[in-house]
């Protein structure tokens, strides 16, 4: 079952987001535990994944288009 987010919903999972990317980054470039670098990376992949997904969803529901 599909869900389709209102137009403010878009806009706070973006900006959270993009919050949470940012704290990710920073610990990747803080740490020097490997595996802590390891996951953080792999997250941030996840990241990159979810941000495709909600600007294509965005675009579809709303023709809002996220930067």
């Amino acid at each position: 079952m599909a869900v389709k987010l209102i137009f403010a919903e878009y806009n706070i999972l973006w900006a959270a987001m993009k919050h949470y990317e940012q704290h990710l980054e920073q610990v990747a470039a803080t740490t020097d535990d490997e595996d802590k670098q390891l996951d953080v990376n792999e997250d941030l992949m996840k990241m990159e994944y979810m941000f495709k997904n909600i600007k294509r969803s965005a675009k579809e529901d709303w023709d809002m288009e996220f930067k």
